[in-house]
């Protein structure tokens, strides 16, 4: 008698636990599909639980649940009684429809009571299984991890937060996955339990689940390390939002409507202009400054206003122009219908042979568009002064938010009203403890590259109605190109109080070919690009890149002694990437059969002669480990014999000093972290007892800093470079 009553409150036990999580599967389905009812589908689950506990004879057990099913169907749905005519005439007509329908497999006119009928069926073999595991299995492993399943693929994929529902889950499936465990166990061994042995031996087990939780509960959680799939998922499926953007995947190019920004897009490496100028240069067209939450939109501050400028007139622009001295000459060839002029940083003005042409600059963007005879035309050839703006560091490190022109706060905080508070408060975070606005600028264009984000084409999300675009990039995803990354930029400058806009242009392109100081680039559809222009007060307007794999071209004067000089060496970045999305549809990529026979054939060679390839690899790897330790011997050498094939210039002046330092730290002299180069400059010369190493310094950083590299002796350089190339390997 006393097993029996032993076994049924240990059976009971398992059932309240079961219980429990069944309710966890009930809840989100009733919150999803707005199902009410709640508690009496519980009491048909506790109903069944017990019938199965007191081993009720099946008939009799049938009658009961079956019975209630059929009480539940027309109270709900009739509001009548099932002891009643009309209730019974009720059930009947419902059964004979909806079995009709279903033999003929008309399953969209299946009416909500059948629905609720099988459902409630459902339940009922469920709880049957769950008995069969629990009494013959003795395990809840399987339905444990279905579950989990369950309750998050509702979390992830619907409105369903099934956080504290997945933590209750786990401690219930613990809890009982160690009370089976014990049971499965003694039985196994054939050892009978009483009361004491068994709360001796599970009140440890529960003991150390509760502390462990507790300890897992309150300990800091660290930030997801895979990116939501939602918005990816939804992205590739159409489903990211309204807007020609969620219909496919878009072509990389320059284009006009940024109001849905996002998604994934296709290279393009179609030629649009031909630039030669002295360096290489951002390619700037148009600002936008009122940002939606789902992209960017141009203000009606100067509606319709535009400022007319003549062939060689000075334009009036809000951006700064650098020293009367440094003004240079840049030619453009425009190979693409575009109708707006490429702008370089310090435009002074725009050259063109036909007197009859003008330019019309657009107050509230700033895009200037060629006009003959009041109509936009397509100007193919034209020439651009400028003179590259340069910032005294002791200006930018001065500056302060104090006294901003109404102006400027009035348009270029803009910020919509919907914009999540985490984004301001990470915003705020970033900046903390930076002083000048400057360095809260510099804060949050280098956060995008220390946290985790990624520069990505492909699996590019797209906001959801309800979702915002930057807080979508900055707290789910974390992957995307220039546009998630400058606008994100620009939200938080906003966030903080500097004034920002977002820029649209080209980045550099690719230098095809050199002409004494003059160099030719090539610039297509993939180096469209977007980046930020922030407010410095006492500065005026300074371009900054957030995007990674990017890298500025601002011209910063260092006019008192910093460490910050080498952190601050921008430059545009040779690899640049595309950006600007213009509407097309993805083709469908097919499969290469041929691919797939060579794969197929290179595997079975691989696996007939395997000790052979092993043997090579193991000859190959240990090749390589000797070239590798011997490096100090012939490296050198390599450099010397590359450097006579090639002109020594400005080109392969920084990759040769690279390849200098490199030889010096195999020869044991490494710069020392936070050395600055001419330090090191010395040592090296003291070493070897030479000034060769200073002197190439000092052109080096002329040429990285200062763009003087005309003024280097470039002969004298390749001399003193081999001069110590030498001397390494004496």
């Amino acid at each position: 008698m006393k097993k029996n009553t032993f076994n049924l409150v240990e059976l009971g036990l398992y059932y309240v636990l079961i219980f429990f999580i069944l309710r966890e599967w009930l809840v989100p389905v009733m919150e999803l599909t707005g199902t009410g009812y709640l508690e009496l589908i519980l009491f048909f689950i506790a109903l069944a639980l017990a019938l199965s506990l007191f081993r009720v004879h099946f008939a009799i057990a049938f009658l009961i649940k079956f019975f209630y099913i059929s009480w539940f169907i027309v109270h709900v749905y009739s509001k009548q009684s099932v002891f009643t005519p009309a209730g019974i005439q009720f059930l009947l007509s419902e059964f004979q429809y909806n079995i009709g329908i279903t033999l003929r497999a008309d399953w969209v006119q299946v009416t909500d009571a059948f629905r609720t009928f099988l459902f409630l069926i459902l339940i009922w073999m469920l709880i049957y299984l769950i008995h069969h595991w629990i009494t013959v299995r003795m395990t809840i492993f399987y339905f444990l991890v279905l579950t989990v399943f369950f309750i998050g693929t509702l979390d992830t994929f619907t409105e369903y937060d099934g956080t504290y529902a997945i933590i209750k889950i786990i401690l219930l499936g613990l809890v009982m996955t160690a009370f089976l465990f014990l049971k499965r166990l003694f039985t196994q061994a054939g050892v009978e339990l009483n009361w004491m042995k068994y709360i001796k031996l599970v009140f440890p087990v529960i003991l150390l689940i509760g502390l462990t939780s507790i300890v897992a509960i309150y300990l800091p959680k660290s930030a997801p390390q895979w990116p939501d799939p939602v918005p990816f998922l939804k992205a590739a499926t159409g489903q990211g939002g309204e807007g020609e953007l969620s219909n496919g995947v878009g072509k990389v190019g320059y284009g006009d409507n940024d109001s849905r920004l996002g998604g994934a897009f296709v290279a393009d490496d179609t030629v649009v202009l031909l630039a030669e100028s002295e360096t290489k240069q951002y390619w700037r067209i148009e600002t936008k400054d009122v940002y939606t939450s789902k992209g960017w939109e141009n203000s009606t501050y100067y509606s319709g206003s535009s400022t007319v400028y003549g062939p060689g007139d000075l334009i009036q622009h809000s951006l700064p122009s650098g020293p009367e001295e440094d003004t240079k000459l840049a030619t453009i060839h425009m190979l693409y219908p575009y109708e707006f002029i490429v702008q370089p940083y310090g435009l002074k003005s725009i050259s063109q042979t036909s007197e009859a042409m003008q330019f019309f600059m657009n107050d509230n963007s700033e895009k200037i568009v060629p006009v003959m005879n009041n109509n936009t035309i397509q100007l193919n050839n034209y020439s651009l002064e400028y003179s590259k703006p340069v910032y005294l560091y002791s200006d930018l490190k001065s500056s302060n938010l104090e006294n901003l022109d109404p102006y400027l706060v009035d348009r270029y905080l803009q910020l919509p009203e919907t914009l999540p508070n985490r984004v301001v408060e990470l915003a705020q975070d970033v900046v903390a403890g930076k002083e000048s606005v400057y360095d809260q600028a510099r804060a949050i264009e280098m956060y995008f590259r220390q946290n985790g984000f990624r520069y990505d084409t492909d699996d590019v999300a797209i906001p959801s109605e309800e979702q915002d675009y930057v807080d979508q990039f900055l707290f789910e995803t974390k992957v995307g190109y220039c546009d998630n990354f400058s606008t994100s930029m620009v939200v938080m400058l906003r966030s903080v109080g500097i004034p920002a806009r977002w820029v649209k242009g080209f980045a550099g392109g690719e230098l095809i070919r050199t002409n004494g100081d003059m160099k030719n680039f090539e610039v297509t559809n993939n180096d469209a690009h977007s980046w930020v222009e922030a407010f410095i007060p006492n500065v005026g307007w300074i371009n900054f890149e957030p995007t990674i794999g990017f890298n500025n071209s601002r011209s910063i004067d260092y006019d008192f002694e910093t460490d910050d000089e080498r952190e601050e060496e921008l430059s545009v970045d040779e690899e640049t990437e595309p950006d600007e999305v213009v509407k097309e549809q993805e083709e469908t990529q097919k499969q290469n059969t041929s691919q797939n026979n060579l794969f197929t054939a290179i595997f079975n060679s691989i696996k007939q002669h395997k000790w052979i390839y092993v043997i090579s690899l193991l000859i190959l790897v240990g090749g390589a480990a000797i070239v590798y330790v011997k490096r100090k011997s012939w490296l050198p050498k390599v450099y010397l014999k590359m450097s006579k094939r090639k002109q020594y210039g400005e080109s392969s002046f920084e990759l040769m000093y690279m390849q200098l330092l490199k030889v010096l730290e195999m020869k044991g002299l490494k710069r020392k972290e936070g050395q600055t180069l001419i330090t090191f400059a010395k040592e090296v010369d003291a070493y070897y007892e030479t000034n060769h190493m200073s002197k190439i310094t000092v052109a080096y950083e002329q040429y990285l800093y200062g763009g003087r590299s005309t003024k280097i002796d470039m002969n004298q350089m390749k001399e003193s470079w081999e001069y110590l190339i030498n001397r390494t390997t004496s």
